[in-house]
């Protein structure tokens, strides 16, 4: 059951980094575009943010899954990229 006190909307910007790693692979593999996909990588950190800054504001405690899995998948993915893509400023394989 939902906390009646945060908002449905607030709920939903924990889950939006899954579509900014969506957006990125598909800037990094269909269109071919590394720049692209890495400021949607950068992009999806907003949502978790904008609900931390909320929840510290209203002096919440946010749940433990709304916290871990949001900000593991954007670091996880960045991980997978990188291997493929290479860093920013490094050929693809970091060579």
């Amino acid at each position: 059951m939902t906390d009646p006190g945060i908002p449905q909307a607030l709920r939903h910007l924990w889950a939006s980094p899954a579509l900014f790693a969506l957006g990125a692979f598909v800037a990094f593999d269909a269109v071919g575009s590394p720049e692209a996909g890495r400021a949607l990588m950068a992009g999806g950190l907003s949502g978790p943010v904008v609900v931390l800054r909320w929840q510290t504001v209203r002096r919440e405690r946010p749940e433990t899954a709304f916290v871990v899995v949001p900000l593991a998948l954007p670091a996880l993915m960045t991980v997978l990229f990188a291997m493929d893509e290479g860093l920013p400023g490094t050929g693809a394989g970091g060579s």
